[in-house]
């Protein structure tokens, strides 16, 4: 998708006086045509992660090079406002697993739900994900290689909270199942998170989110605010 300087401002909420000193400073490229610029879409994964070469081909990355561990990918770029679910009717751990790893959720991309879901049960009897302050980032211990893409997140929340055996001791909220074809990839994931979580007033605004869209965009925002902090 081609991009004019005011999408790709909007799209990563920068003001397009950023856009063009990148431009200057050659950390982006783009094309005049007309007088004005354009910018090809698949460049945003670059935007994040400066200086990684995608393997673009035509706009669209290979599975092997998605996979490398020498490549980031935005947690954002791997969610769905199909795979955000705002109020988890679960009430246990076992409940929750079934919840983001329904195949009715997962659609094709998942081709053996049913094994995502006893691996996610099987890491969570081992240690819970429960990290503290209403988060759990549930995962398998191995990479699923049945999986479609080179790596999904589901999103959940439950309202009234959750025992999921937190490090905290506290109930869990926010739920983000994350899993990948490699490991190399789940644990450059699992360090996205980690800087995402720590951003001041993520895990309270993802509380009173309204809409899918709403959470995806506030991982988004917290992403983009690590990469204007590199520049």
């Amino acid at each position: 998708m081609i991009l004019t300087l005011r999408e790709l401002a909007q799209m990563l909420r920068v003001n397009e006086r950023t856009i063009l000193r990148m431009l200057k400073s050659g950390q982006l490229k783009g094309a005049k045509i007309g007088g004005q610029w354009r910018f090809n879409s698949s460049q945003i994964d670059g935007l994040f992660f400066p200086g990684e070469d995608a393997g673009d081909t035509d706009g669209e990355a290979t599975l092997e090079v998605l996979s490398s561990s020498q490549i980031g990918i935005p947690v954002s770029r791997l969610m769905s406002e199909s795979r955000v679910l705002m109020s988890l009717a679960a009430r246990d751990v076992s409940g929750v697993i079934d919840e983001l790893t329904s195949p009715r959720l997962l659609g094709p991309t998942v081709l053996d739900a049913k094994d995502l879901r006893a691996k996610c049960l099987a890491r969570e009897k081992l240690l819970s994900t429960g990290i503290g302050n209403g988060v759990a980032i549930p995962h398998p211990r191995d990479p699923i290689t049945t999986l479609r893409a080179p790596a999904l997140v589901v999103f959940g929340r439950a309202e009234s909270g959750i025992d999921f055996g937190a490090a905290d001791g506290k109930p869990v909220n926010l739920f983000f199942l994350v899993c990948s074809q490699s490991i190399e990839l789940h644990l450059h994931l699992m360090g996205r998170m980690a800087r995402i979580l720590r951003h001041t007033g993520f895990v309270a605004e993802c509380g009173k989110a309204a809409m899918p869209q709403d959470i995806i965009r506030l991982v988004m925002e917290a992403e983009r605010s690590d990469f204007l902090a590199q520049n």
